[in-house]
């Protein structure tokens, strides 16, 4: 029988200069793609939540091996959707500040960054992933 991994209760309050100090990333697979993200102290068995900007160039494709929610902070981004499992269900939104979405378990996703400035949101990764990023600033002091 396995035992339930019980997490903590856990807040983050908002700080915009957060990834300022965080370096560029290059998507993996995605050559000449930038983005920046770390996590805002939210991580326990069920659930990582990370901060992330994404920059207008490069789209970004991604497959997502578990559910994720997103909350745009601020930019706009036009997403496409493909749903699993045979992928015959697809469409195209735009989102931007205010937005949330939710990609299931699966889901193959395109991003384009619309805005100049970076598309920040949070992504509510469950069950967490263990993406190995680092703490925001504010958490970690």
């Amino acid at each position: 029988m396995e035992k339930i991994a019980w997490g903590k209760f856990q807040h983050y309050r908002y700080d915009e200069g957060d990834l300022s100090e965080e370096p560029d990333l290059q998507f993996p697979f995605v050559a000449g793609s930038r983005f920046r993200a770390a996590n805002i102290g939210i991580d326990s068995p069920a659930v990582q939540v990370n901060i992330e900007d994404f920059y207008k160039g490069v789209d970004i494709p991604w497959t997502l091996a578990h559910d994720e929610v997103h909350t745009v902070i601020s930019g706009e981004c036009e997403i496409e959707f493909h749903e699993p499992p045979l992928m015959l269900e697809s469409g195209k939104i735009v989102v931007k500040t205010g937005d949330c979405y939710y990609m299931p378990r699966g889901c193959r996703v395109v991003w384009r960054v619309l805005s100049d400035d970076p598309f920040r949101h949070y992504c509510i990764c469950f069950p967490n992933p263990s993406y190995p990023i680092p703490l925001v600033k504010s958490v970690r002091g």
